[in-house]
């Protein structure tokens, strides 16, 4: 097959920090090509240079055979590589049509045409055999969709190379299974396809060939028929990674209710009831895994539990001390630690440093604060102490926390909580768009926070992880718990019955 694009040396440096070092990658014409590594690796930089939003320091990008000089992402869209970004670029109150053709909208003597504009948009879908409604606004439709709608605007404009950045980082089980058969359904039109991922399964289950790139430089390139997940995690991290963390282990947990959730009820904006009666219990040295379907209530559960919305009914006690509807800062005075479902909108402020990040919420711990004073000494001594026993890489660590990977201000989070020594641990979506390295990371630091006789309360879409970590799993269905099962003697498909609403055996 034609190489299609093609970077010979590509060096991409922001000041003395070398980003990219001489990569040499060829793609294929219509072909998957999948890119891996660790968070930090230079993947997200290299796709960029692709897309024309940053210009190389030195190298050159061949489309084709032929030099391609780019000055922006139009110059991109115009010689036919477009890119999906890992945070949707959509407006929620325009509807799906208007969004796939804002900046390129269709007009009739100065006027927009919304009829023609509407029919070129149910062809443009019926051409690429999506599942989606035009009409629908973004504002009510999945995630999932809305990633149709960043896909469907650069098919719009003609792309013949599509570059994906973490695609599936927040979509359900679901998700990724129908956008994975879209990719290859479109790589079987003519696309080139270009995935940056962390999912080993997936880049197995749809990927041509894989490049792994690991400190900016690329170190292998196998065509997936002839390489394993293992290999690949090998390559990644450079030494042999447990790619499934297990808690066997682990010592028995204490016969004590450290944290009860009794009969809690709350409602929508629309005074509509979204979670009904959920009863739940974590003991001190537990994991308790909640599972289901993503939109069966446990982002409400999670917001319920910890202070951002209001319990309507029903109590939260944490070590025999009622703590329901307390205000998150009072949640953590009380020792509870939170690993919230989005790092940005709930857990990092990205106009802050890291080191200010490193205390957020925390302001009266670890003597970093006197008399309404901050102690900035005392608090970037706390940063680098954070950065070294949690392997945060940085090329600031006093810089702004906008400037790290996914799972670098993931990670950030995970050693502001932990460090805090909590009772309980709220997590949500831990490791949610991190890649394998610290993946594995994650899963041992909570463990050993189980260990330690502390409560864990996992909520993760990921079913592998909820199997492998805990030692009770509770399953959620249309808001409310359908049933609790042992994971140890629990099939994966048994539980998967449960989050499509099959009543357990004997009935509940």
């Amino acid at each position: 097959m034609s190489i299609i694009i093609e970077t010979k040396n590509l060096t991409k440096k922001f000041g003395d920090f070398i980003a990219n070092n001489n990569i040499n990658i060829q793609v294929e014409k219509q072909e998957i090509k999948c890119i891996v590594g660790e968070n930090g690796a230079g993947k997200s930089t290299l796709m960029n240079m692709l897309y024309g939003v940053h210009k190389p320091t030195s190298g050159k990008i061949l489309l084709n055979g032929k030099e391609l000089v780019m000055n922006s992402p139009t110059d991109a869209i115009r010689n036919g590589i477009g890119m999906v970004h890992q945070h949707f670029k959509l407006v929620p109150s325009l509807s799906v049509y208007e969004n796939i053709l804002l900046g390129s909208e269709i007009t009739k003597r100065g006027l927009i045409d919304r009829r023609v504009e509407i029919e070129k948009v149910k062809k443009l879908i019926e051409q690429y055999h999506f599942q989606i409604d035009p009409m629908d606004k973004i504002q009510d439709i999945s995630v999932g969709l809305c990633q149709q709608v960043e896909i469907l605007k650069m098919l719009y404009r003609n792309v013949d190379i599509l570059i994906l950045d973490e695609p599936t980082a927040v979509l359900t089980p679901q998700e990724v299974d129908q956008l994975m058969e879209n990719l290859m359904a479109l790589r079987d039109q003519g696309k080139t396809i270009i995935v940056i991922t962390h999912k080993l399964r997936e880049v197995m289950y749809m990927g041509d060939s894989v490049t792994v790139i690991k400190s900016g430089q690329v170190i292998g390139n196998v065509k997936t028929k002839d390489t394993n997940e293992t290999e690949l995690a090998q390559m990644m991290v450079g030494r042999d990674v447990v790619l499934t963390v297990r808690n066997e282990a682990g010592p028995k947990p204490q016969d004590v209710e450290a944290y009860r959730v009794e009969n809690i009820c709350t409602v929508n904006d629309a005074n509509q009831e979204i979670l009904h009666n959920v009863t739940l219990s974590v003991k001190k040295g537990e994991v308790l895994g909640i599972a289901g379907v993503e939109g069966n209530g446990q982002s409400e559960l999670i917001k319920v539990l910890t202070g951002v919305m209001e319990v309507t009914k029903g109590k939260v006690t944490l070590n025999g001390k009622d703590v329901t509807n307390a205000w998150p800062d009072k949640l953590r005075k009380f020792g509870i630690g939170i690993i919230p479902e989005d790092r940005y909108a709930q857990g990092l402020c990205k106009d802050m440093s890291i080191p200010e990040n490193c205390i957020a919420g925390y302001f009266d711990t670890h003597d970093v604060c006197k008399k309404g004073v901050l102690k900035g000494r005392k608090i970037r001594q706390l940063c680098d102490d954070f950065i070294e026993k949690y392997d945060i890489r940085v090329s600031d660590k006093y810089g702004l926390i906008s400037q790290l990977s996914g799972g670098n201000a993931q990670k950030v989070i995970i050693a502001r909580e932990f460090e805090n020594n909590p009772d309980l641990i709220i997590a949500c979506q831990p490791t949610r768009g991190v890649d394998i390295g610290s993946i594995e990371f994650i899963h041992r630091q909570l463990l050993a926070l189980r260990n330690s006789g502390k409560a864990v309360l996992l909520i993760s879409s990921e079913l592998s992880e909820i199997m492998s970590l805990s030692d009770r799993v509770a399953v959620m269905y249309k808001g409310g718990i359908i049933g609790e099962v042992d994971p140890s003697v629990t099939s994966s498909e048994e539980i998967g019955l449960l989050m499509a609403g099959a009543k357990m055996k004997g009935g509940e």
